[in-house]
């Protein structure tokens, strides 16, 4: 499909007609419900149709703030579509990942004063960094 042949066309006629984003969510739930199939053969929980949804909607929100993201940094549409099924298949961790991130971009310390991610570094970058 590199060639821009088969459903890749299927794909252009969705993000042409503004629901390029459908496609994008549709990726991340994808993924999220392998990762809750992948999660109960190997703890050989039962099926539960309610976690299944809840999965699909955690996944679904990781899979569209990705996605968003993607846009912002300019990323091309296939690149944005393999990293908004992996945040989906991430679910929860990639939401909290990405909130480290902006945790750690816009400087914010929580209560206990210490910066995520934060190092030796960028205390002397920063020292005079208001709270």
């Amino acid at each position: 499909m590199p060639d821009g042949q088969g459903g890749s066309n299927i794909i252009k006629m969705l993000v042409d007609a503004g629901l390029g984003y459908l496609w994008f969510i549709f990726l991340a739930i994808w993924g999220g419900t392998v990762s809750y199939i992948n999660r109960v053969r190997k703890t050989k929980t039962p099926f539960s149709l309610v976690e299944l949804v809840g999965e699909w909607a955690i996944s679904g929100f990781a899979g569209l703030i990705t996605a968003y993201l993607c846009a912002e940094m300019g990323m091309s549409f296939y690149m944005t579509a393999a990293l908004t099924g992996i945040s989906g298949h991430m679910g929860g961790r990639a939401i909290f990942i990405m909130e480290k991130w902006f945790q750690h971009r816009i400087y914010w310390k929580p209560e206990n004063g210490q910066a995520p991610f934060s190092t030796a570094k960028d205390d002397e970058e920063y020292p005079n960094k208001k709270d």
